[in-house]
């Protein structure tokens, strides 16, 4: 039987998967530093919004980064599959 090697489709979709990922990180990174900004001044509000941002923005994202990265492993050549 001959070794699996992905297709040109699937490589190219996880090339893809990979780049969307990392562009929620840096979303996600953004969101983390707006929250710790807002932290820090202690205003009223502050606090508040900076959970918002958090529950809304912050968690769904790392939720999407999840999903990504599982869709990448099944994707995966059998011999390639490891954990990111």
């Amino acid at each position: 039987m001959p070794k699996h090697s992905p297709t040109l489709p699937v490589q190219r979709a996880s090339a893809r998967l990979r780049e969307v990922v990392e562009r929620l990180r840096v979303m996600q990174s953004s969101v983390a530093v707006a929250v710790a900004a807002l932290r820090a001044q202690s205003a009223d509000l502050d606090e508040d919004v900076a959970r918002l941002l958090m529950r809304t923005v912050s968690d769904p994202l790392q939720d999407q980064i999840d999903s990504i990265k599982s869709a990448l492993r099944i994707l995966a050549p059998p011999g390639l599959r490891r954990r990111r």
